[in-house]
């Protein structure tokens, strides 16, 4: 019996720091490709296809495009001006973000990438919280007692 298939296989090809989109922070990366290979019995024999390139952030494991390698700071971080009007927008939001279930410590991240200190931060998003909390029983993310399931993975809260 020949058993035969196709399997993808990565390779690392560069690795550096960029701005991640979804850590909203200087992180490291791996520049990889990914390519087609044609498989004998589970072993990858001839290169069928070249699927092409991405970069994962060694932070959060997300996937992006090789383009996002460039990325150097956040948007906003480009001026001050930029960064002091999305840290107001932030402020002025907490409240509506927590009521439509983000979490607790997905708001918190945010407002330090935004310029303000992490004691602060936490003590506003805590303000705005209010008492009781329910955590993600898969992942371990904070919410208001209102929310019912986990917005990062949709796990159900305790």
């Amino acid at each position: 019996m020949i058993i035969f298939g196709t399997r993808v296989r990565q390779k690392t090809i560069g690795e550096g720091e960029f701005y991640c989109p979804h850590c909203q922070s200087m992180c490291g990366y791996e520049h990889k490709s990914a390519r087609q290979f044609f498989t004998l019995y589970f072993i990858p024999v001839i290169p069928i296809k070249q699927l092409g390139e991405f970069i994962m952030c060694e932070n959060c494991g997300g996937t992006f495009k090789a383009e996002a390698r460039f990325l150097r700071s956040s948007p906003a971080a480009s001026g001050q001006q930029n960064r002091t009007e999305d840290l107001a927008a932030l402020l002025n939001s907490v409240k509506a973000k927590l009521e439509k279930g983000v979490s607790i410590d997905y708001l918190v991240r945010d407002l330090t990438s935004a310029g303000l200190n992490y004691d602060m931060a936490r003590q506003t998003v805590e303000n705005a919280a209010g008492e009781g909390r329910r955590v993600c029983e898969a992942c371990g993310l904070t919410y208001t007692a209102t929310a019912s399931t986990c917005t990062e993975c949709g796990g159900r809260l305790q």
